[in-house]
């Protein structure tokens, strides 16, 4: 997880190809600055800032390490010729094959993050190449021989991307974009309830938050600016479901098969990291099933977990409420780290512990809480966060994959 903020100028005159006399950037410098320290629990290990001569486009990104830890993959990352310039946040997986793909084409790499193997893929087929892009993300690229700006965001949507457009009188309007809204602060943003769409449900939905004209980069959608300041929304990719007319060939054992084949092909991708990688376990089919994976893959399939020596045993994180509750499954995931020989840490959960943490939970939500479950995986986070593990995988999405709820 990273942090990312931007500011885009729009309008006729704001060419965004740095074909205009330097400015003093210096104040712009520093409102970036500023709205990275608002979001910089996204990104702990560095932070930086890149702006055009032009000052028409600004960059700001604040990281977390995981894949190459030296100062090679610090951001806002340039491409091999200088003419490309972003911001990622997330992480591209299988990015050591794409990296060798675009070697062979001819792009010459600076490190060995997987943020830049975004760069050189984009450089080699333009916005063509979300093709290639497996992985979750969401980013800014700003390319100076076109003077266009790309903004997207991974096919599900999970990681953020917010915008606003800001109306700076006789200098004109510009684009804001950050990974989370109170980063737009510092940009002199004035924040106003969406009170409809809180009051209707609306502000949950689409492309609506709780505040009034921000809105959500929607999943698998690109944005693009040109370099006279038009925008203009691509949809890049759209979930397709089998008409249901058509019978299925294929028997249950097959379909079952399948699902093995392509649940142990993303858990094993998503084990490379150069940073410990943890997994968070309950008492459901979901986290225990990639528990289970990941065992096997480390155990007996000789993949390594982060940068931990596969010798050293798996660690799992739980959460334990009051049996009184009728809400714990603790048991449950003691019984499976047991069978699965995995060590396990959990944290106790209580009334007072939920009443405490609610206001960082809607802190770090920004938007209103339904629900505790927020409140609860919120707490969760500060077990692997205590035992230096950045990494973690969960067993989100599953429900909503296979129409569980």
């Amino acid at each position: 997880m990273c942090g990312i903020t931007a500011t885009i100028a729009l309008g006729q005159g704001s060419k965004t190809n740095g074909h205009v006399k330097k400015v003093d950037n210096s104040p712009l410098r520093k409102e970036l600055e500023e709205s990275l320290k608002a979001i910089a629990h996204r990104g702990p290990d560095a932070s930086g800032v890149w702006i055009s001569d032009d000052g028409a486009i600004g960059l700001g990104h604040c990281r977390l390490a995981i894949n190459d830890l030296s100062p090679d993959g610090v951001q806002p990352i340039h491409s091999d010729d200088g003419k490309i310039h972003a911001v990622v946040n997330g992480e591209i997986y299988d990015h050591d094959a794409l990296r060798e793909r675009c070697v062979d084409l001819g792009y010459r790499f600076k490190g060995h993050s997987d943020s830049e193997v975004l760069v050189a893929l984009y450089k080699i087929y333009g916005t063509c190449f979300f093709e290639h892009l497996r992985g979750e993300f969401a980013f800014v690229v700003y390319d100076e021989t076109t003077g266009r700006v790309v903004v997207a965001r991974d096919r599900f949507g999970i990681k953020p991307m917010f915008w606003t457009i800001q109306n700076n009188g006789a200098a004109g309007k510009r684009l804001l974009l950050t990974s989370e809204m109170k980063g737009f602060k510092a940009l002199g943003w004035e924040p106003e309830w969406n009170v409809f769409g809180v009051i209707s449900g609306n502000a949950m939905q689409n492309d609506k938050t709780c505040f009034k004209d921000v809105f959500k980069l929607e999943p698998g959608t690109y944005m693009e600016i040109d370099g006279e300041g038009k925008m203009k929304t691509h949809l890049y990719w759209n979930q397709e479901f089998r008409d249901k007319r058509q019978v299925e060939t294929r028997s249950v054992d097959e379909m079952v098969l399948g699902v093995r084949e392509h649940l142990v092909d993303a858990v094993k991708l998503r084990l490379r990291a150069d940073v410990p990688v943890g997994i968070y376990l309950s008492g459901g089919i979901d986290s225990s099933v990639v528990a289970g994976i990941t065992t096997k893959l480390v155990h007996e399939g000789g993949v390594k977990l982060g940068n931990q020596d596969a010798t050293k045993r798996i660690t799992c994180f739980t959460i334990q409420f009051p049996e009184a509750s009728g809400f714990n499954e603790a048991d449950i995931a003691d019984r499976t780290a047991e069978w699965l020989g995995v060590r396990i840490q959990k944290k106790d959960m209580n009334e007072a512990e939920l009443a405490a943490h609610f206001t960082d939970s809607v802190y770090h939500n920004e938007h209103h809480t339904f629900d505790l479950n927020s409140v609860g995986k919120f707490c969760l986070s500060t077990l692997p966060h205590a035992a230096g593990i950045p990494v973690i995988l969960t067993g989100e999405g599953a429900d909503e994959h296979f129409a569980g709820y």
